[in-house]
């Protein structure tokens, strides 16, 4: 297990847990999210292939429409 820090809270993943993995497991809509780890944007392209590392820093942000 390795411990990253999301939205300014403390979880435990699994070693090899890449970007799209990580946002299934917490049910995150795939649909309007964009992730950074450690201030650096990923683009849903390199989700399959961005691995988290331990004490990383990942930022979900989910749009959503108002009115």
């Amino acid at each position: 297990m390795i411990t990253i820090n999301m939205n300014q809270k403390r979880l435990q993943v699994g070693v090899d847990t890449t970007v799209q993995q990580f946002l299934q497991q917490i049910d995150s809509s795939m649909n309007g999210v964009a992730v950074a780890i450690n201030e650096q944007v990923i683009p849903r392209s390199k989700w399959k292939t961005s691995f988290l590392q331990n004490e990383d820093t990942i930022l979900v942000i989910q749009a959503f429409q108002g009115g």
